[in-house]
C-alpha cells in the first residue's frame, strides 16, 4: 500500500480532488492498481501533539512489487504540468510505502472504507516483541468485539519517516467515541510508544475508485 499525508492551501482543494479522480486515480488503476481513495481528517480525533495533516490519500496494491515497477516509477518521473504543480503546493507532506504484516482483521471487503484511522509512530528495539505480543494477544482480539471495525491491517514501513503503521477501517465512526475503543486504546501508551511518538487520527473518505 501507498499512503501520503499532506496539507493544502484553501485556495487548491476543490481542484485537488478533480486532479485525484480524474488524473491519478484514472492513470493507477490501468496499471494493476486495486484501489486508490482520498480522506479528510476528522480533527476531533486528532490526538498527536503535532497535528496530523487535513489530508490523506491511499493506494492499495497487489504487492510491494508493483510500487516499484518500471509502470509505476515511469508516472513519477514524467509528470505532466498539472501533477508536477500540485506536488509544488503540497505542504508538510509524508509519503509511506507499505509492506502488510500479518496477521490482520478482516471481512473481505475490498476497496477502502469509509473511516479510516491510522496510527504511524516508532517503536524501541527494546520494546518491540513486547508490542508485537501485545498486538496479536490483545489488541486484535479486543478490535473482533468492536461491531463497525469491519478491518485492521498492520505495515511495515518500507520508506517514510516512522517504523509502524495500523490501519483501522470503520464502516460507521460512532465506534471512535465509544467505551469499548476507548478502553483498547488506553493500552497504546506502552513505553515503546510514549517514547517515540507518532500521528493518531481518524480520516472520513470523500472520493475512491473504483
Amino acid at each position: 500500500m501507498l499512503a501520503m499525508f499532506v496539507n493544502l492551501d484553501p485556495q487548491w482543494r476543490d481542484e485537488f480532488r478533480v486532479w485525484l479522480k480524474e488524473d491519478m486515480f484514472t492513470a493507477r488503476m490501468k496499471i494493476g492498481f486495486h484501489a486508490c481513495a482520498s480522506y479528510d481528517l476528522l480533527p476531533e480525533t486528532d490526538i498527536a501533539k503535532t497535528p496530523n495533516q487535513a489530508f490523506l490519500t491511499v493506494y492499495e496494491t497487489a504487492s510491494l512489487g508493483i510500487l516499484y515497477s518500471e509502470q509505476y516509477q515511469g508516472l513519477r518521473r514524467k509528470r505532466d504540468a498539472k501533477d508536477a504543480a500540485f506536488h509544488q503546493r503540497f505542504l508538510d507532506a509524508e509519503r509511506y510505502t507499505l509492506s502488510w504484516v500479518g496477521p490482520e482483521l478482516s471481512a473481505g471487503t475490498p476497496g477502502f472504507l469509509p473511516f479510516v484511522y491510522v496510527d504511524r509512530f516508532d517503536l524501541t528495539t527494546k520494546n518491540l516483541q513486547k508490542f508485537n505480543q501485545w498486538f496479536i494477544d490483545e489488541y486484535l482480539p479486543g478490535c473482533e468485539e468492536i461491531e463497525s471495525l469491519v478491518r485492521l491491517r498492520r505495515y511495515t514501513i518500507i520508506e517514510g519517516n516512522r517504523r509502524v503503521f495500523l490501519f483501522h477501517e470503520f464502516d460507521d465512526v460512532s465506534a471512535i467515541n465509544n467505551d469499548l475503543w476507548k478502553t483498547l486504546r488506553k493500552n497504546m501508551a506502552l513505553d515503546g510508544i510514549k517514547g517515540h511518538p507518532g500521528g493518531s487520527a481518524a480520516y472520513k473518505r470523500i472520493i475512491f475508485s473504483p
